[in-house]
């Protein structure tokens, strides 16, 4: 690609024959070094970027970077659902219980499959952390709050750890 290539062998090669001696090669590679400097600062940035963007807001992907920026080789850190009380509605015809949600002439007014207050509002999500890093709690939410998807929200829950 573009950005890969040797900035010395590009002097070299724009440089005239004729002056293409090793002193003036020289002098001209000391004032190459400043260039060359910012050349690895961007090639280093450029990796960054891509590890990051190859991140998004999938499970796996969240636990492993949780993970590796404690640098944990048994995935200590892990993400589990909140258990939830479930609502089903039913047909008639399947026999289940409820098999309906009201009858013809009984109550006025909405009904509510749910009444205010119940459900499950704590979170999407639980991110299970070990008690060793419990101090790192902060630095924890912000890496998750970067990578989670918008709308998802999550509970910090810490474990003892063996």
């Amino acid at each position: 690609m573009w950005y890969n290539f040797d900035i010395i062998k590009y002097a070299q090669y724009v440089l005239r024959p004729s002056l293409r001696k090793r002193k003036i090669f020289a002098i001209i590679s000391i004032f190459l070094l400043p260039l060359i400097f910012i050349y690895t600062l961007f090639k280093s940035y450029r990796k960054q970027a891509i590890n990051k963007l190859n991140i998004n807001g999938q499970v796996i992907y969240i636990e492993k970077v949780l993970n590796d920026r404690f640098f944990l080789k048994n995935r200590e850190i892990y993400i589990t659902d909140i258990a939830g009380e479930e609502s089903y509605l039913y047909h008639r015809r399947e026999e289940q219980i409820p098999s309906y949600l009201y009858k013809r002439g009984e109550g006025v007014g909405k009904k509510h499959i749910r009444q205010r207050g119940e459900g499950n509002y704590s979170g999407n999500y639980v991110v299970n952390i070990p008690s060793f890093l419990s101090a790192y709690e902060n630095e924890i939410k912000n890496l998750i709050d970067y990578y989670k998807p918008a709308g998802r929200t999550y509970v910090l829950k810490i474990y003892e750890y063996e």
